[in-house]
């Protein structure tokens, strides 16, 4: 046993070494220019959303994703039988509608709307830290803007939710989560009320099988989103996220002791698994468990500085100041070690 962990933290430790080159050339060291072309180019293509029903009229906020189409989030659309895309003194009644209620996503066909489509990124090329910027219009009014970092990438139906330090409130579902380029990285969807303040957004990638769904005439939709089903049919990161927030660590043992078994490839599985068994004081077996979380995502901050944090407790010196060197190329603002609120 003592020889297989011996090599395993040899091997995760060449991988971190192997990717450092990589890291310092990634857009988490980049400092951003917040131009007016740069609100400008977000502003253009961030829209409002209106929804009347039963004599309510909720509103959220949308983006242009091509000629004539605005992503938005299901949630806000889903009680109206008639709903209106706005920008400005603008208004575009929406003529059908693209439906995934589960990943809460809804791709709007606007007739007559011209407003420049937005750049996707793809959400694999993001790493925690890199810079994030939310537009969208919370409370259903004025546009707002918020920035922040990425602080948590969760792998989720072939792509990757994004939890982000850049807050919104109500009204800002179906907005834009964009990168330092002005592309988006995702849409602004749902956060929890717990302490933890998490924000998160759900991955742009998805829009490419939403566009080959059926178009349907606008209506009630019906059914329940991922973040709204009861705990134990959401998400495993989120049920995760969920018990640790309440303290419930025996049930986040019990979860990812079944999580790293359906998911072995799974880096967020095993980091996850880790951070619990760090909680309850297993140390040597959360550096297992963090030796291979690193292993499929080197450069993780948040496994990187979970494993820093044990390597302290159990004494590995020679090791802690190989992942704190890596630690403090990939996150030098500590965005995983909380550092960030909001801005940093």
């Amino acid at each position: 046993m003592v020889n297989r962990i011996s090599h395993y933290s040899k091997f995760f430790l060449v991988q971190i070494l192997i990717s450092l080159p990589l890291a310092a050339s990634a857009d988490v060291l980049e400092e951003p220019k917040l131009s007016s072309e740069f609100y400008a180019k977000l502003s253009v293509s961030v829209v409002k959303i209106l929804a009347p029903a039963g004599g309510k009229l909720y509103a959220g906020s949308g983006v242009v994703v091509g000629k004539e189409e605005v992503l938005t989030n299901c949630h806000v659309v889903r009680r109206s039988q008639r709903i209106t895309v706005m920008k400005g003194a603008l208004r575009y009644p929406v003529e059908s509608q693209k439906v995934d209620i589960f990943k809460d996503l809804c791709l709007l066909k606007a007739p007559g709307l011209i407003l420049p489509a937005v750049e996707l990124r793809d959400p694999s090329e993001l790493r925690v830290g890199n810079y994030a910027y939310f537009y969208g219009y919370p409370g259903g009014a004025d546009a707002f803007f918020t920035e922040g970092r990425v602080s948590g990438l969760h792998p989720y139906e072939d792509s990757l939710v994004i939890k982000t330090t850049a807050g919104f409130s109500s009204g800002g579902s179906g907005g834009g989560l964009f990168d330092s380029g002005g592309r988006l990285i995702g849409i602004t969807t749902f956060f929890s009320a717990g302490h933890s303040g998490s924000y998160y957004a759900l991955p742009s990638d998805w829009l490419h099988n939403l566009r080959k769904r059926n178009a349907e005439e606008v209506d009630r939709i019906s059914g329940l989103t991922l973040w709204e089903k009861d705990l134990a049919e959401q998400p495993v990161f989120l049920q995760f996220s969920q018990y640790m927030e309440d303290g419930n660590v025996q049930a986040a043992l019990k979860l990812t002791s079944k999580w790293i078994k359906k998911e072995p490839k799974n880096f967020d599985s095993w980091l996850s698994y880790g951070k619990v068994l760090h909680r309850i004081g297993r140390n040597e077996e959360a550096k297992r468990a963090l030796e291979k979380a690193l292993s499929y995502n080197p450069l993780d901050a948040n496994a990187l500085f979970t494993m820093a944090n044990v390597l302290a407790l159990v004494g590995d010196g020679a090791n802690l100041k190989k992942v704190r060197d890596a630690l403090e190329l990939v996150d030098p603002q500590g965005v995983a070690e909380g550092k960030c609120n909001m801005a940093c």
